[in-house]
């Protein structure tokens, strides 16, 4: 059984736990792992923010026994962080325990030091102010979330949904997220390098959505779909597309569109018996190579190892 551990203590984001919760609550029903969630504290929670439905802590000292440990943001980012709660990160990572901060969680997490050398990311309005304090981590301000290697970072508010969601993905595959994110009525498909917030430069009636895009392209991912296409399937010119993507997911079209079929080839690889090569095919990688390339980029396994693992657990 995953055990999961949300740090709480004076200042953490209400909204973050609750997330955190949300994301991690028991689906069994529904076929999905049930994880142990356990809620870190340096005292009790009556002494803490009023979030009444918590009604039993665990120490800090106990974040050893992790495999995954949230850590909230803070309600006020520039103050310094609780020596108790860096110590509490620190030990867990070092556990081996994956850690993953939601908005200005970051700031706990690079106090502890488990940023340097890293990219990270956070709320767009105090990235430069980590940045300045943590000069060795390289601060992506303007991403939704990234990271790997078990250390993993969030933008502000809704953010830290898609990074859970993402981690879910790695974890207990493409169709336990969704069923998650159907659960919570919200998008399973932002990817980490979206932009957090869009470009409004351009005019309003020419912002299609970043969905409605991603929708477009799934239902045919065989197709080449080269940038006058996908420009043409936004109503745009290819330069004003050009600039609008730039703006709102912060990557390349073709590196966006890998990401879409890798994660189409992650549900394939767990849901059906297709070999390697037919998935590539259905879409739309060129070669096996191309597959086993991004594939393994992203997920950090090939994708033969991650269709045994998911076809052993199948009945």
């Amino acid at each position: 059984m995953t055990i999961v551990g949300i740090l709480v203590g004076p200042g953490r984001r209400a909204f973050d736990i609750e997330v955190a919760r949300e994301v991690y609550d028991d689906r069994s029903d529904r076929g999905l792992p049930q994880p142990e969630v356990r809620i870190l504290a340096a005292r009790a929670i009556t002494d803490l923010d009023p979030l009444h439905s918590m009604r039993r802590t665990h120490a800090l000292a106990s974040a050893d026994q992790l495999d995954i440990l949230v850590v909230p943001g803070c309600i006020d980012p520039l103050a310094a962080p609780r020596a108790e709660e860096v110590s509490a990160v620190a030990r867990a990572a070092a556990a081996g325990a994956l850690v993953a901060s939601l908005c200005t969680g970051a700031f706990t997490l690079a106090a502890a030091g488990l940023l340097d050398g890293r990219a990270a990311t956070t709320h767009w309005r105090f990235a430069e102010e980590l940045a300045l304090r943590h000069p060795k981590v390289e601060v992506r301000s303007r991403d939704l979330y990234c990271g790997g290697d078990k250390v993993w970072t969030s933008a502000g508010v809704t953010a830290g949904v898609d990074l859970l969601l993402h981690l879910l993905r790695l974890d207990w595959g493409s169709s336990a997220a969704e069923t998650v994110a159907k659960a919570m009525v919200t998008p399973v498909c932002r990817p980490g390098t979206q932009a957090q917030y869009a470009d409004t430069s351009l005019p309003i009636k020419a912002l299609p959505s970043v969905e409605q895009l991603h929708l477009t392209v799934s239902k045919d991912l065989r197709r080449p779909w080269n940038i006058k296409e996908l420009a043409a399937a936004c109503t745009m010119s290819p330069r004003t597309f050009h600039r609008w993507f730039a703006a709102n997911l912060g990557t390349t079209p073709l590196a966006w569109l890998n990401d879409l079929r890798v994660r189409e080839a992650q549900r394939l690889l767990e849901q059906t018996d297709l070999p390697v090569s037919a998935i590539a095919r259905e879409v739309g990688f060129a070669s096996d190579d191309l597959l086993r390339k991004h594939f393994t980029a992203r997920l950090g396994v090939a994708p033969t190892h991650h269709a045994a693992a998911f076809r052993r657990q199948r009945p």
